[in-house]
């Protein structure tokens, strides 16, 4: 994509800006340089590698959208910068002794309608997420909410149906943000319908196809921010188009930065590589397709594919292969013992799907998408990998957002998924394996439900004794791996890439990547 003309004068007439400060600081000793810069504010661009499909704050619609939602939304707590759980619209929470009840008092904040936030808000927030009709992400994992009293304006109490250890993490996601009950009572149904939340940055425009835009809110609750004065999230589909666009000062970050690419912007002096590991590459199964319904088929699928082959295929040799369940050595259920359960072996492969009926193979539609490299090479080596099984996989590549779509609607038969785990707490494996009644999601194995993976699960978020979840854990890899509904591919960096200018903006580290649009109140261009 072309920088557009006026996208070319706010960044000309940004240069001048910052080349009068200059001289302004240079006089001006009193004041440094860079305060000065923060209090000149400025335009952010940032590249995206996809446009939303829906900006719904209840939906999980991928990296691009949690990017540009963290910039306009706020939950009672979020993940920060370090990773760690962030007090936001919460000033403070108790939890009782028995963890039955959490009770938050709300700090003074404003929405970006300038109504306050208030108990209320977070009422019809928490409901419109847990309610019946709802297609919220994480409406199971709230869905342990059994009441929510306000016993006043700034006081919110959460009663669950029974303990539930890891409920303050799935409050920490960009699905659990607050939004105000007005709205939510006037544009609840909308998915194209404005959003106001009561984030750092308000909604402005969005161009379709091009960029969206937001601008600072000056009634954010955090004294000093944001930085900047807005920020243009700019579409590029096109990996080398996006890259190019920030070699060329188009652009001042852009996520997902191609491998290929990784080594030329580190050894660029005006550039700056921002990288984590935490994200994995994986496959997911339709179990309604009959040969995937079977444990032996999805097994033999591990066996057949050489990680190795994936990892050089789609990225350019950088990447650690997975042969169990990516579990990150250090989390709870890790094993050693189990990290290498599977094996490159093709003669074990071919004996499995004997066993399970397909002696000869099969055909089956494997869903990926064209507009990530990495996503589209992971499947042509996938194809190749499993060809010489007799598994003839037919590839559906669409764009992002009809990935997304397909997804969210199970229409697959097996897909590529590159992701990770969503909270810092081991009942992340749920939003993948947990079956109950939201049986085709986005993270999840469409349709599989298996009542022993569901019990284990179920007994590691009500279980307060460490000792006694870590024991859960690992019976549940024992099952997980027995049924295996994923094949795990690889462990793989996620990286931002950056002009050295800017300041402030962090990759979260590991599983959190994905929410490090969360940095941008931080953001400054010096």
């Amino acid at each position: 994509m072309e920088k557009t003309n006026k996208q070319a004068q706010a960044k000309k007439g940004y240069s001048m800006k910052k080349s009068v400060l200059g001289l302004i600081c240079a006089l001006a000793s009193s004041v440094s340089a860079h305060q000065a810069l923060a209090a000149e504010g400025g335009t952010l661009y940032f590249g995206l590698s996809g446009e939303p499909s829906t900006l719904d704050s209840t939906i999980n619609a991928g990296t691009p959208a949690r990017t540009i939602r963290l910039a306009i939304h706020r939950g009672l707590v979020n993940y920060g910068a370090d990773g760690k759980l962030s007090q936001e619209l919460a000033q403070s929470y108790e939890v009782s002794t028995d963890a039955l009840t959490y009770t938050f008092k709300l700090r003074d904040a404003k929405f970006h309608d300038g109504s306050p936030v208030t108990a209320q808000d977070v009422k019809a927030s928490i409901e419109r997420i847990t309610a019946a009709d709802s297609k919220a992400t994480y409406r199971n994992e709230l869905g342990v909410i059994k009441a929510i009293d306000t016993p006043d304006a700034k006081t919110i109490k959460l009663t669950l149906s029974k303990p539930f250890v890891p409920l303050i993490h799935y409050l920490a996601l960009p699905e659990s943000a607050i939004v105000p009950a007005a709205w939510i009572r006037d544009h609840g149904k909308d998915p194209n319908a404005t959003p106001i939340g009561a984030g750092p940055f308000k909604f402005s425009t969005w161009e379709r196809g091009r960029e969206l835009t937001v601008e600072k809110f000056d009634g954010y609750y955090k004294k000093g921010k944001p930085h900047l004065d807005d920020v243009h999230y700019v579409f590029y589909a096109d990996e080398n188009t996006r890259v190019n666009a920030l070699k060329s000062s188009d652009v001042d970050i852009i996520d997902y930065v191609p491998w290929k690419d990784a080594a030329s912007i580190e050894s660029d002096s005006e550039l700056k590589l921002a990288s984590t590991s935490g994200p994995f590459m994986m496959l997911q199964f339709n179990t309604k397709f009959e040969p995937f319904s079977k444990p032996e088929v999805r097994q033999a699928v591990s066996y057949a594919i050489d990680r190795a082959t994936v990892i050089n295929t789609a990225f350019n040799g950088r990447g650690t292969p997975i042969y169990g369940i990516a579990v990150p050595q250090g989390y709870m259920g890790y094993s050693k013992e189990k990290a290498n359960y599977f094996s490159y072996d093709i003669a074990k492969a071919k004996a499995l799907l004997a066993k399970a009926g397909y002696p000869n193979g099969f055909e089956a539609r494997l869903l990926s998408t064209a507009q990530y490299g990495f996503h589209n090479n992971t499947a042509i080596a996938v194809q190749a990998e499993l060809a010489k099984i007799g598994i003839k996989a037919k590839l559906d590549l669409p764009d992002w957002s009809g990935r997304i779509a397909k997804n969210n609607a199970g229409d697959y038969d097996f897909l590529v998924a590159g992701t990770a785990g969503d909270i810092a707490d081991p009942d992340w494996l749920s939003n993948f394996f947990y079956g109950g009644q939201q049986l085709v999601r986005l993270n999840n194995s469409a349709y599989f439900n298996d009542p022993v993976i569901n019990d284990l699960l179920d007994k590691g978020r009500v279980t307060l004794d460490a000792v006694e979840r870590e024991k859960i854990y690992g019976q549940f890899v024992d099952r997980a791996l027995e049924q295996s509904p994923f094949v795990y591919l690889m462990w793989r960096d996620q990286s931002f890439g950056l002009r050295k200018d800017v300041k402030g903006f962090a990759n979260i580290p590991g599983f959190l990547t994905f929410q490090s649009g969360i940095t941008v109140e931080d953001t400054e261009v010096e």
